[in-house]
């Protein structure tokens, strides 16, 4: 696949990747997040911030949690209206289905819905200040509600084979996030999972559950499962996009590396780490 950025789309990364959140996230974090929400015996209200294309939803109704309003906040029209088509055969009778185009910070900063029950966010927060977004959160949930925040990267990427560059080019990549600035603000940092460790504490939650949720993505007899090789040629441009703005950086040596690991997924030959962290627990 070259890297001609007409060729990536948001919204079939994101359908795309599904299969690879399905086998990273933690199911001990996520029983704990369950079981938060049995205990509340009334018809749940839950949240869910940078909802994509939906498919956090389905997780939790495939768990028989169905009496339920959801509410699932994005600011990409696009997205939503993925996540619209997708869910539509599901919205009915006990379950209810509202969509927000918004940019999160607006919404939870202007919103006057009552009170929400629950709270998630999968591959989120790590593009947000959580120091900011955290005090947001809380003021729109009743106290005490429980909270699921998953797939928060942690600051390892991971190709092998291995080459050259990837030392210099994957430090590099990281430091983007560290220094991404959306609307005048902060937009996320590399260890955001570690970081959430300190900061929900900080900020009056009590975190109940934690762990590891990697993205591991592998060929498997000479192929990638589902569509996970469109996955990873957008992780790999995604790379490239970052990166090439970067003056002090080799952009040759960035091109080469690029295409190498492009090729490397059409011959089916790459395998993908990144690590992350999935959270639960109590809001204050």
């Amino acid at each position: 696949m070259n890297d001609n950025a007409a060729e990536y789309d948001e919204v079939r990364y994101l359908r795309a990747k599904r299969s690879v959140d399905d086998r990273a996230l933690n199911h001990g974090v996520l029983e704990a997040f369950d079981a938060a929400l049995r205990a509340i015996s009334r018809p749940l209200r839950v949240l869910e911030l940078g909802a994509g294309v939906g498919t956090m939803v389905p997780r939790l109704l495939d768990r028989g949690l169905m009496a339920a309003r959801y509410t699932l906040v994005d600011r990409d029209a696009r997205s939503l209206a993925a996540a619209a088509a997708d869910l539509g055969r599901i919205s009915g009778g006990s379950v209810q289905l509202d969509f927000v185009e918004d940019d999160v910070f607006h919404w939870l900063d202007a919103s006057a819905e009552p009170p929400f029950d629950a709270v998630l966010a999968s591959a989120f927060l790590d593009l947000v200040d959580v120091r900011e977004l955290l005090p947001l959160i809380w003021r729109r949930l009743r106290p005490g509600a429980p909270f699921w925040f998953s797939i928060n990267f942690d600051g390892e990427t991971i190709f092998v084979p291995e080459l050259a560059g990837d030392t210099e080019i994957l430090a590099r990549y990281h430091r983007t996030m560290d220094e991404r600035v959306r609307n005048g603000r902060r937009a996320g940092e590399s260890r955001t999972g570690r970081r959430l460790l300190e900061v929900i504490p900080a900020s009056g939650a009590r975190i109940t559950a934690a762990g590891s949720s990697d993205w591991v993505v592998w060929p498997e007899g000479g192929r990638y499962p589902g569509d996970e090789a469109y996955f990873l040629h957008h992780i790999v441009h995604t790379i490239d996009e970052a990166l090439s703005a970067e003056a002090s950086l080799d952009q040759a040596a960035l091109a080469s590396w690029i295409a190498a690991r492009h090729a490397q997924i059409d011959r089916a030959e790459l395998s993908y780490i990144a690590h992350q962290l999935d959270i639960a627990g109590h809001a204050p």
